[in-house]
């Protein structure tokens, strides 16, 4: 009741302070799907996060502005956050592709951690670009949750900034960076962030450093050449899951005779085991853009990204034991492991993309090519028992697409395209026999936007899209040792229609209606805890709403939205709920003006709840609060309570449930930005 007191109470402040003053979401130019448009004629359910609302919001970092979407379902697992929309759970890391500046990041395995989206300084982000299930043609494979499109400053003007950050957790966080116009044909820019984590959980702790710098030369109006590079160094202390319930060990032992207690007596119990991972990001991209005229544009990227992971894990591993017709018996066996991991993992690319413009539309034909290598080596040691493993895999993909837009009347645009992709695999690996495939897939997309009305747009769009199964996803584990599996390219099908428009001025609206059938996703299988197994499913659906408002009320704005989904597997029994998607999320958020200098903002996040084991099924609901001051027009200074009111929850679970790994508690923050 409190939360939704100080809600209405912002809501009717804002109606009685209402001015002549209205949205400009018209005006904002979006680029994710291809075509520079604008918010308003974009036919997709797009959502972008302005540089305006990142100083509005006060957000510390880029996972934190993206959970404050409703459309984007944050996890924090053990290995990062994982950016999960459009109900892709488990698969998440593959079927939300992540750009930055329209370079993807995500991982060739993606069984790690190393996207470092956090370290990335606010400061330095022109906009994020949020374009929910989609991008198939554009994009290739893996986008049937989605595509994140982080822009960065670059260019164009001359400035820098010093920020830094504290919390009750003894996080800290400091950026500085800046861009220097030196005449009208080159700029360049750099950027630094460091951070030192606290300890929230017992026993964990962490630093990074994040540095990023760019040169942006104009020869003449038609050739352009861009060149950047980042260095991301991170190490850190991780306790793993923690147990959610008291378990019944087969030596009679308690837990707390292993210093290991439950979550219910303690939310900051120690995890079954401790990581020291350090991990290294290094990317170089270069862009070129060739404008001979204003109707045809020629870009080519190139770029080269490594990243590098050596961590060590000591603990205990847990089994729960069985008959001897594998029936569980109740009780859990706790052995003492250790295991140390290297990896490398490279990847390189060139892209290609045309654009055309002609009397009735604009062209973009494309080529992407792109080689992948992940080296890494494996040694464990269970009661005394070393092994040790090594795995090379490649992967190398040419993939030519097209894509068009026609003007069909004054109002009414079609877009059409097509996708494809050849897609060579190398694996080796000291447990899995040596194995060579090549799979090919292709997508394509119709859209068809009908603008009503100056102030509204409704599309309808259907995609057909793909997923090509990861090495780590070719091979399976069961007793012990590695074997090859069949595991083949899931491929979608995505039913879109949706609707944008601006009711009286100040109120911008955006929602639609989505049906996503998949036909072998490929799925962990989670009923066997002792075995590793990948499989195709039969046939998946998700049916679903999307919504946003955006609301100016003078000194009042108001941003909500909230999103459905029902998950299923069609199986022969009916359908059956698909784990770990929550069929509900919404965030309301106020920023209200009270001075010319001072603002201050509350958002109220509410999650439903998933269908699996334990206690990570339950809703949750979360409310920050954070205030802001202008000292002067360079210097702005904030503080802000996040988790107000102190609530418990889990971000993830494994071991069918038994284990869980609980959110944060409430922090309070403080900190200060200076321009110049």
């Amino acid at each position: 009741m409190k939360k939704l007191a100080i809600l209405s109470f912002l809501i009717c402040a804002g109606v009685v302070a209402r001015g002549e003053e209205s949205i400009h979401l018209g005006e904002t130019v979006v680029t994710s799907m291809g075509f520079e448009t604008t918010l308003l004629d974009e036919p997709t359910n797009i959502s972008v996060i302005t540089k305006e609302k990142i100083e509005e919001k006060n957000y510390k970092n880029v996972i934190e502005a993206l959970d404050d979407n409703p459309m984007i379902n944050i996890v924090n697992s053990r290995n990062g956050a994982v950016i999960d929309m459009r109900g892709s759970g488990d698969s998440a890391m593959n079927n939300v592709k992540i750009l930055v500046d329209g370079v993807a990041i995500n991982p060739f395995n993606p069984t790690r951690k190393g996207l470092g989206l956090e370290t990335i300084p606010m400061s330095n982000v022109e906009r994020i670009e949020i374009s929910p299930g989609g991008g198939a043609v554009l994009y290739g494979n893996g986008v049937s949750g989605g595509v994140v499109n982080i822009i960065t400053k670059s260019g164009g003007y001359t400035g820098g900034y010093v920020e830094s950050d504290i919390d009750s957790f003894n996080n800290k966080k400091f950026s500085t960076g800046g861009n220097y116009q030196l005449n009208d044909k080159i700029s360049f820019g750099m950027n630094y962030a460091g951070q030192n984590n606290g300890e929230f959980r017992e026993g964990e702790k962490g630093a990074s450093d994040y540095i990023d710098g760019n040169i942006q030369y104009k020869l003449s109006e038609k050739h352009k050449f861009g060149i950047s590079a980042s260095r991301y160094v991170e190490n850190e202390t991780t306790s793993g899951n923690a147990l959610q319930r008291d378990i019944k060990l087969t030596n009679g032992k308690k837990l707390s005779d292993y210093g290991l207690e439950t979550l219910e007596q303690n939310r900051k119990a120690k995890g079954l085991t401790s990581t020291d991972r350090n991990i290294t990001k290094e990317n170089v991209t270069g862009k070129y853009e060739y404008t001979p005229n204003k109707d045809f544009t020629l870009g080519v990227t190139a770029y080269n990204t490594n990243m590098y992971n050596r961590s060590n894990t000591s603990g205990y591993s847990l089994s729960e034991d069985k008959d001897s017709n594998k029936k569980p018996l109740g009780t859990y066996t706790l052995k003492s492991t250790s295991s140390s991991e290297d990896f490398r993992e490279e990847t390189t690319g060139l892209l290609l993309k045309t654009t055309t413009n002609y009397e009735y539309g604009s062209i973009i034909i494309g080529l992407d090519s792109i080689r992948s290598n992940f080296e890494g080596k494996t040694t464990s040691n269970s009661k005394g028992k070393v092994t040790s493993s090594s795995s090379d895999y490649k992967k190398e993909l040419i993939s030519p697409y097209i894509l068009n837009k026609y003007d069909l009347t004054e109002n009414l645009e079609f877009i059409a395209g097509y996708r494809y992709e050849w897609a060579d695999y190398n694996l080796k690996s000291t447990d899995v026999p040596k194995r060579e495939s090549t799979l090919e897939n292709k997508s394509y997309e119709g859209t068809l936007s009908y603008k009503y009305r100056d102030t509204g747009n409704l599309f309808f769009r259907y995609e057909k899209g793909y997923m090509s199964p990861t090495p780590s996803q070719m091979s399976d584990k069961v007793n012990g040792i590695y074997e090859a599996n069949d595991v083949k390219s899931e491929t979608s099908d995505t039913y879109e229609i949706g609707i944008k428009d601006y009711v009286n001025d100040n109120t911008f609206i955006s929602m639609s209606f989505f049906r996503l059938e998949k036909d072998g996703e490929i799925m962990k299988d989670k009923k066997d805890n002792d075995n590793i197994s990948w499989k195709n499913l039969g046939k998946t659906r998700r049916n679903g709403i999307e919504f946003n408002m955006e609301n100016y009320f003078g000194n009042l704005t108001l941003s909500s939205g909230f999103v459905y989904i029902d998950a299923v597997e069609k199986t022969e029994n009916g359908n059956e709920r698909l784990e770990e998607i929550p069929r509900f999320k919404a965030n309301v958020s106020a920023n209200y003006r009270l001075t010319s200098k001072l603002d201050t903002t509350v958002s109220y996040t509410y999650m439903g709840s998933k269908e699996g084991q334990g206690i990570m099924n339950s809703s949750r609901s979360l409310t920050d609060v954070g205030v802001r001051y202008r000292v002067t027009e360079s210097l702005t200074v904030k503080a802000g309570i996040n988790n107000l009111f102190n609530k418990e929850y889990y971000e993830s679970q494994n071991n069918r449930g038994l284990t869980a790994n609980p959110g944060e508690e409430r922090s309070y923050y403080m900190g200060f930005k200076m321009t110049f």
